[in-house]
């Protein structure tokens, strides 16, 4: 059985969660002896994997190249896949060409969500910062432009999912919470077509490791989606209630130069930037993670982290995560951007070292509901229903 994902990033693994999950995918494929290929819509930043065959467009300009989305066709006609996994069931040009190749060459197609539908209306007054011009934001910044605004976005996104649905044979969601998502905008249209299968982890440690005193804050430092302008009032907050602690903030982004400036100028201590490293010897020494995003899908870090015996403490602000963590049993769900309740529950948890030691093999425990071992049997089951 011959499997080819299709993304439109470049296949670095560790630039971001779709790039991830389909690293790890393939590569459990591949272990399950089916055959895997990647085909990228990027022609440059690639790492070449060990695990599959990576295959991209000749072109720049992505998708949006005529001579890209011929060499995809091309391609996928000669290698005569079983299946297809688009990790990009929003780009309409990606969709419309594997229609084609489905009613040319009778192969099964499959979309996958990796965001959750809810990110602009659980964070609309971002949405409308970063996509209205500045000059007309205020005619949304109140009860009716917000209004206006949210039924503008569902509208529209109610057509992409159908034409999802009408193309694809299986769409395939995170897990139940996405449910009530699609049903808020398109009620039952279709419905036998999705199926739910979670992010997953190749690896849990056996025990958990040996811990420090120190937090982490793992994750591109981003200012739109995962909110790293909180990062420093969180540890400003706390940081002299902890004072053998450290924070440890490890990725890179747009946010990392501010935050470098801000620490030195003010000589904000026990707050140590790495910028992006393999995240895995982190993990292993911090006892909690956190996470402050404004919108998620799965992110792999959440279960990554519990994967080490960390204890996650996120703001609740997509409904995934109600699903993959128990409140107050294995990690903390918080209030929105309150990083006044944050930084209570930190304190609170620190001064129960007792409570730590319990919290850390629950969160062990529940990561391996997400062990790829698992993830990777829903699959097959998924291939052979729609084989047979």
């Amino acid at each position: 059985m011959k499997i080819i994902f299709v993304i439109s990033q470049a296949f670095d693994p560790f630039s971001g969660g779709v790039q991830m999950t389909t690293f790890k995918l393939s590569k459990k494929f591949t272990e399950m002896g089916l055959e895997s290929v990647v085909y990228s819509f990027d022609n440059s930043g690639h790492i070449l994997p060990k695990y599959t065959r990576l295959h991209f467009a000749p072109n720049t300009n992505k998708h949006h190249n005529k001579e890209n989305i011929n060499h995809f066709y091309k391609y996928i006609k000669e290698e005569q896949p079983d299946f297809i996994i688009s990790q990009v069931p929003y780009e309409v040009e990606i969709n419309n060409i594997i229609k084609k190749l489905k009613d040319d060459l009778n192969i099964h197609i499959l979309a996958c969500l990796r965001n959750s539908l809810f990110s602009v209306k659980l964070n609309i007054d971002l949405y409308i910062k970063n996509s209205v011009p500045s000059k007309f934001t205020f005619l949304f910044h109140n009860f009716l432009g917000r209004f206006l605004f949210q039924k503008i976005h569902k509208r529209k996104h109610a057509t992409s999912l159908k034409n999802i649905l009408d193309i694809y044979d299986r769409f395939v969601m995170f897990g139940p919470p996405n449910e009530d998502e699609i049903k808020y905008f398109i009620n039952d249209y279709k419905q036998g077509k999705l199926a739910y299968i979670p992010n997953s982890i190749p690896e849990v440690q056996e025990n958990v490791p040996q811990k420090e005193n120190r937090l982490l804050w793992l994750s591109r430092l981003s200012y739109s989606q995962k909110q790293a302008q909180f990062i420093l009032p969180l540890w400003k907050k706390i940081y002299d209630k902890l004072p053998d602690w450290h924070f440890d903030v490890v990725g890179d982004g747009d946010a990392f130069n501010d935050i470098e400036k801000q620490i030195k100028d003010e000589k904000i201590p026990r707050i140590n930037l790495y910028g992006k490293q393999k995240p895995d010897s982190y993990y292993s020494r911090a006892p909690i993670y956190l996470m402050t995003s404004a919108n998620e899908g799965f992110p792999n870090t959440i279960i990554e982290a519990q994967s080490y015996g960390c204890i996650p403490i996120v703001f609740n602000s997509y409904p995934i995560a109600a699903w993959v963590i128990d409140d107050t049993k294995n990690g903390f769900l918080i209030k929105v951007n309150d990083i006044d309740s944050m930084a209570k529950s930190i304190t609170d948890l620190i001064d129960k070292p007792k409570e730590i030691k319990t919290m850390t093999n629950r969160a062990l425990h529940n990561a391996k509901r997400f062990h790829i071992d698992k993830v990777g049997q829903i699959w097959m089951e998924l291939f052979t229903q729609l084989k047979n």
